[in-house]
């Protein structure tokens, strides 16, 4: 039970790094989209916050969820929706 605990925070500690890298680099890049996109430049540093804390809030719900014992096959819509938000805010 001891190393399955481990796993989790292992896991849970790993997901957060990538998170937060992953906010970190996508964040100059949507703000310089918006400028290009004609967004002003004032509102243009609120929409990348708002692009990457969609994908994070589905990468900590699906975390809580699947710690609770949700099973995958419940999971499976909002798995597929954070692959989409994750692949648009790559692209």
């Amino acid at each position: 039970m001891a190393g399955d605990r481990l796993t989790q925070y292992l896991v849970t500690a790993v997901m957060a790094v990538i998170a937060a890298l992953a906010f970190v680099f996508s964040f100059g890049n949507v703000w310089a989209l918006a400028l290009r996109l004609g967004v002003p430049r004032p509102i243009a540093p609120l929409i990348a916050p708002t692009v990457d804390l969609s994908v994070v809030g589905l990468l900590v719900c699906l975390r809580h969820l699947s710690l609770r014992g949700v099973p995958a096959d419940q999971l499976r819509s909002a798995t597929r929706l954070m692959h989409l938000s994750g692949l648009l805010t790559l692209g």
